[in-house]
């Protein structure tokens, strides 16, 4: 069984020789037209039948990399180490609703501790106000 790093690594190799031949057939069909050009005349039969070899086979390559990407996803379904991927992620949001929770209790008890220093602070006015009264 391959791991999702093996997995990973046939992928970028793959979709690199795939992007490297479309970029040479991309390549091979403007200086078609860069050839006719400069020589001042129109594309001949043959490089107009080469034009759409080139852009018939760059269509077989876009679905050569969705063929590559659906391939690579149940490769990677059936890596070795997602069981293990899995767990660590189940553990990780484990701990995240935790400290969830915890955040909450301090939210509430802030706002307990809020509620304490407002009453304080209306009997220190209530004790100020008195003062001047009784002064």
């Amino acid at each position: 069984m391959t791991t999702i790093a093996e997995v990973r690594e046939c992928f970028e190799i793959e979709l690199h020789a795939i992007f490297a031949l479309d970029q040479a057939l991309a390549a091979e069909r403007s200086a078609l037209k860069r050839k006719a050009f400069a020589q001042s005349r129109k594309l001949t039969d043959q490089e107009v039948k080469r034009r759409k070899e080139i852009v018939a086979t760059r269509v077989e390559l876009a679905e050569a990399i969705e063929a590559l990407a659906l391939d690579t996803v149940d490769a990677l379904e059936n890596a070795s180490d997602v069981d293990s991927l899995l767990a660590n992620i189940g553990a990780i949001n484990q701990q995240l609703e935790d400290d969830l929770d915890h955040l909450k209790q301090l939210q509430k008890n802030a706002e307990q501790a809020q509620k304490v220093a407002e009453g304080m602070a209306a009997v220190v006015d209530k004790l100020i106000a008195l003062k001047g009264v009784l002064t």
